[in-house]
């Protein structure tokens, strides 16, 4: 049977089709992007609660460690993607995340996943071994990233435009940034374990 913290991996990945259907609509409907955020937010608590309930009641297990990684990536992905469309809240919005922000990450996340696909084959290994502290900076940096994107266009009431861009640009480099020490941290490990083999 599926244990409790893949299900609620599953959720998450599950809660990615609401979110997006809102998301897309909130142009029209500005309520939804309430909504949108929501779901968001929520899709984070379900990231963390699969860790803690895995750890606290040791189910940690081969497709949980599999299935986490990749519900992270399909969310961020998505999300990223809509989000540096500029016309998520229509043609005119200035709040969209800027294309290179989205390319280094995606970018780093299609090189990790060659990566592991040349180790695999080489070794049989079918991981790098635990999520680094900087893989996981760079998703919670994200992360932020995407929240303060969907709050932006009331932050801007309160906040200068200017401080609120100059902000989300901030957040962007550092999104990029963790991104790309995350990939050259992955990509040396890789090449370890590859030199392991004889490679």
């Amino acid at each position: 049977m599926m244990s409790w913290p893949n299900r609620i991996t599953v959720l998450r990945i599950l809660l990615l089709a609401p979110f997006l259907i809102l998301l897309l609509n909130a142009e029209e409907r500005p309520e939804y992007r309430y909504w949108a955020l929501g779901v968001f937010v929520l899709m984070g608590l379900c990231d963390l609660a699969d860790g803690q309930v895995a750890r606290r009641f040791r189910q940690e297990t081969r497709l949980g460690r599999v299935l986490d990684p990749l519900a992270d990536k399909l969310v961020l992905t998505v999300t990223l993607i809509v989000l540096t469309s500029a016309s998520w809240l229509g043609p005119q919005t200035p709040y969209h995340i800027p294309l290179w922000v989205t390319v280094t990450v995606l970018s780093k996340d299609g090189i990790i996943l060659l990566g592991v696909l040349i180790v695999h084959f080489v070794t049989n290994k079918t991981e790098l071994g635990r999520p680094s502290v900087l893989g996981k900076a760079a998703t919670a940096a994200t992360f932020v990233l995407v929240l303060v994107m969907l709050v932006s266009p009331d932050a801007a009431r309160w906040v200068k435009e200017q401080w609120l861009t100059r902000g989300l640009l901030g957040l962007g480099v550092l999104a990029a940034g963790a991104s790309a020490a995350a990939c050259l941290d992955y990509v040396r490990r890789g090449s370890k374990m590859l030199a392991g083999n004889g490679n």
